[in-house]
């Protein structure tokens, strides 16, 4: 199951429409450079539990913040810290 089929559900998404499915992508694309730039080698591809509810977390913050308001929550600096500290075998 690709990650954007997790995702869309979890934030109250439960159709499929090009307009809608471009968005939500967006967003995991964004949630994925926000993660990279806070150090966490993260990917679409990332399967991990704590990988699929950070993006979450960060689309669900996506939907419903201003960009002015956007900050650091505590549960996302949580997220990468256990990201980074995850060893990948």
């Amino acid at each position: 199951m690709a990650l954007i089929d997790d995702v869309k559900p979890r934030i109250g998404v439960f159709y499929s429409e090009a307009n809608k499915d471009a968005e939500v992508q967006g967003m995991i694309n964004t949630a994925i450079e926000y993660f990279k730039g806070a150090g966490w080698n993260i990917s679409a591809s990332d399967t991990s539990p704590t990988a699929t509810e950070a993006i979450i977390l960060f689309c669900k913050m996506a939907q419903s913040t201003e960009i002015a308001d956007f900050t650091n929550h505590p549960v996302l600096i949580s997220f990468i810290a256990q990201g980074r500290a995850e060893v990948v075998v």
